[in-house]
């Protein structure tokens, strides 16, 4: 079984599994399904809304495509979900989200 059907199936069984979601998506940008990749995505920030890796892949995501506005809309959402968080993960998180703004943000 492929890894894009295994992990489809899976977040079918379970929606709200934010690791299995989260690499549904990766599988998808791997196999050139990027739009249901994006999908994936917003869907993962939907229900997870703190997963600063779900923003940076989403934003990444975007840029690859030439979205930079989009690119950047979801750095910045990314930076405002987190904005509390103060664990190392989230700084580790924040610090990422920023960097990858400010380098968009250069071509706006």
């Amino acid at each position: 079984m492929d890894k894009v059907r295994f992990f489809r199936d899976y977040v079918e069984g379970k929606p709200d599994d934010r690791f299995a979601r989260y690499s549904l998506a990766l599988e998808l940008k791997k196999a050139g399904a990027v739009d249901e990749a994006e999908e994936q995505l917003v869907e993962l920030l939907r229900r997870h809304p703190l997963s600063g890796a779900g923003h940076l892949q989403l934003g990444q995501l975007r840029e690859e495509r030439d979205d930079l506005e989009g690119a950047a809309e979801a750095f910045r959402a990314g930076l405002e979900a987190l904005a509390d968080d103060r664990s190392a993960e989230g700084r580790k998180a924040r610090s990422e989200l920023q960097t990858a703004l400010d380098q968009v943000e250069l071509y706006l």
